[in-house]
């Protein structure tokens, strides 16, 4: 075998050796390549974890709500609104300060609570309110939440809170308006009622009592209505203040509504301490207050129930000094009352009287009677007034005075008084077509129906209804309704004397007249009260008043009428005097429509002649 020539092995080797370098120059070439993206990579990545942490950090510092970090039990950062919250000019001084010294004692027990392992196991703490306290020792009402989170490599918590404080404020105002009154700023029936309930309670633990006390002002509505609203509402919120005056500070003054105010008294000695707390308030009461530049006083009706003697519940209590408040404006006024079994009955049997009057409407049980009045110098009827009659199948036949009263404080009067409208009207066309003489036939008008501004619409309507001439009805209007609204009284009035109706102002004497006024009203008769007829020949001064109303009528061209005409010589003496007209028993008590339509038909009369001559 030959052996190999020297330069070819050589030449071969170097060939390897090109080759080994050459791949080893690929291979580094190709890591260099590699090393070099990965470096682009890592300065991408590098630049966008700067431009993200800027990012966070400028939304952290411009974020209204306050952030602070603390770890270790030390603040480590704080952002501008927390420095804002806390009242540190910069975050260097919040740095380093103890972050349990940012909140106040009373709240540092919850913050104790959230260490990091707890606020990390829970992800975050519950979103909470409570207050912070500023550098300045000033406190701040905060909602806030805080979670765990790695700063600078270090187990910290992250506080986030956002000021409720002017929420907060407005949130209270909103709860004082809605349990307390805005005129007076005294707590309203609703918180009145739940104070009162809370003492009930006390009171059944310890075996205590207390009162409460209804107090009603006695004739407010004279001074809205002489003074104005703006003077009534500083009325009130005077009395506010005297009664607050008059009680001690753990006891409870309240404004119902209108003039009503409640008290409690927790705690009362006995029965002579609300008496004693009655008086006072009538004495502070009874200082002349002034109001739309002059002097005015006021009075108060007060009505006391006591637990646990008058009931166990608030609303009972209060309901039972209600009752006892009328009771004491039923005996005078400027007075008070004690609740007892006896007022109860007779609201009881009151509250049967009101359910009687709205049956009776459905079950048509009023009837009308009529009293007839005399010409003083004919002798003749020129007219008769109907009289509303109750016959009531369970309590008889009901006196007027008895249900009345009833009707107009429960606002059916204005029922009852369209039903006597109607069927005044309904008589007046039945005598018309029986051919019965026809006289004017007046009825009463309540000062609830003469507060509606309508009434001459539905006397139109009513007289149209039935074919009624006007001349045939009259209405009597009492001289203190017409007395309240005197302008919109003379509108309303000129409205129904365009109809054709008479008007007349019925009991004069016993209200208010203004004679400016009096003089304007489109009326045709003067009634005087039955209660100067009856003294007209034992007591001067009732003589002096009937006298002086006749000849009041007469100046004015109106016709004086005397109501409750008893005795010949009460007749004689009106005669006398120029009296036009009367209406009495000594002529006829109200009757019945048949024997009305018997007396018109034989035309009975008074012999004046007679009665004068004598």
């Amino acid at each position: 075998m030959q052996a190999e020539v020297p330069s070819t092995v050589a030449s071969r080797s170097l060939i390897r050796e090109r080759a080994a370098r050459k791949e080893a120059e690929s291979l580094l070439e190709q890591k260099s390549r590699e090393l070099y993206d990965i470096n682009l990579n890592l300065r991408s990545l590098n630049a966008n974890l700067e431009e993200s942490e800027g990012r966070y950090r400028t939304l952290v510092e411009l974020m209204p709500d306050a952030i602070w970090i603390h770890s270790g039990g030390r603040v480590v950062f704080a952002n501008p609104a927390a420095c804002a919250l806390f009242g540190a000019a910069e975050a260097a001084q919040l740095l380093g300060v103890e972050a349990l010294s940012l909140v106040p004692a009373k709240f540092r027990d919850r913050m104790r609570e959230g260490t990091y392992d707890d606020i990390a196991a829970a992800q975050r703490q519950p979103r909470c309110a409570l207050e912070v306290e500023r550098l300045d020792g000033a406190r701040v009402e905060v909602e806030f939440f805080g979670c765990a989170i790695r700063f600078h490599d270090a187990d910290s918590i992250m506080n986030v809170a956002h000021d409720i404080t002017e929420r907060r404020e407005h949130e209270r105002a909103i709860e004082h308006q809605a349990t307390h009154d805005l005129l007076t700023g005294l707590p309203n029936r609703a918180l009145f009622l739940d104070r009162l309930t809370l003492a009930i309670r006390r009171a059944e633990r310890h075996g205590t009592r207390l009162a409460v006390m209804f107090v009603d002002l006695d004739k407010f509505k004279g001074v809205n209505d002489t003074l104005g609203h703006s003077a009534g509402d500083e009325l009130l919120r005077i009395v506010a203040a005297q009664l607050t005056l008059c009680v001690r500070d753990s006891d409870t003054v309240a404004r119902l509504g209108g003039d009503e105010f409640v008290l409690l008294l927790d705690y009362p000695l006995g029965p002579q301490m609300p008496a004693a707390i009655a008086e006072r308030i009538g004495r502070r009461l009874g200082v002349p207050v002034p109001l739309a530049g002059q002097e005015h006083v006021v009075t108060g009706s007060i009505g006391i129930s006591t637990y646990p003697d008058d009931g166990g519940d608030a609303e009972t209590l209060l309901r039972q000094a209600d009752i006892a408040m009328y009771r004491a404006k039923e005996s005078g006024r400027n007075g008070f009352q004690f609740f007892t079994e006896e007022m109860q009955q007779r609201l009881d049997a009151r509250v049967a009287l009101e359910q009687g009057l709205h049956r009776a409407l459905q079950r048509n049980e009023f009837v009308l009677h009529f009293q007839p009045q005399v010409d003083l110098r004919s002798g003749h009827v020129t007219g008769m007034e109907a009289l509303l009659r109750w016959q009531s199948p369970e309590l008889g036949l009901v006196p007027p005075m008895q249900f009345v009263p009833v009707a107009e404080e429960s606002n059916l009067i204005v029922a009852i008084g369209q039903w006597v409208l109607d069927q005044a009207c309904a008589t007046l066309r039945r005598w018309q077509d029986g051919g019965v003489p026809l006289v004017p036939l007046a009825i009463n008008v309540a000062a609830s129906q003469f507060a509606n501004q309508d009434l001459d619409q539905l006397v139109r309507a009513t007289l149209e209804r039935y074919g009624i001439e006007p001349r045939w009805l009259s209405l009597e209007l009492t001289e203190g309704l017409s007395m309240e609204d005197p302008e919109a009284s003379i509108a309303l009035m000129n409205r129904l004397k365009a109809i054709g109706i008479t008007l007349s102002i019925d009991d004069f004497g016993t209200g208010y007249s203004n004679l400016s006024y009096l003089k304007r009203f489109p009326v045709d008769k003067l009634k005087i009260d039955q209660a100067f007829t009856r003294g007209l020949t034992v007591v001067p001064e009732d003589g002096a008043i009937v006298t002086a109303v006749i000849r009041l009528a007469h100046s004015l061209g109106l016709r004086a009428v005397a109501e409750g005409v008893e005795t010949e010589a009460q007749l004689r003496l009106l005669a006398s005097e120029g009296c036009d007209e009367m209406q009495g028993y000594y002529f006829s008590r109200p009757v019945p429509e048949p024997e009305m339509v018997t007396m018109l038909v034989a035309g009975k009369g008074l012999d004046m002649a007679r009665i004068v001559g004598d």
